[in-house]
């Protein structure tokens, strides 16, 4: 096994009406050296849609949690800094 592994997942379908729902998701999994610990970070991805004529079409879906995490990351190394320099002598 590799340390670093990514996939992409296909959910089980849904059927909604006419539609056919189909969620994606990308799987991160990190091995560390020397233990059987794995990280496993699952993200929406995507969601499939197909219609009873056939169509297909695929939707992206935007991870707001993530943009936010970093978003806060972002904002607490800037404040971090500015702080600093307020402070510096």
């Amino acid at each position: 096994m590799d340390a670093i592994q990514s996939e992409i997942h296909t959910g089980d379908p849904v059927q909604v009406g006419d539609y056919e729902i189909i969620p994606q998701t990308r799987v991160l999994k990190i091995q560390f050296p020397g233990n059987h610990a794995v990280l496993i970070w699952n993200r929406p991805k995507a969601v499939i849609v197909k219609t009873s004529d056939g169509q297909e079409s695929t939707l992206a879906v935007r991870d707001i949690t993530r943009v936010i995490i970093w978003s806060m990351l972002a904002g607490g190394l800037l404040g971090a800094m500015l702080i600093r320099l307020m402070h510096r002598n």
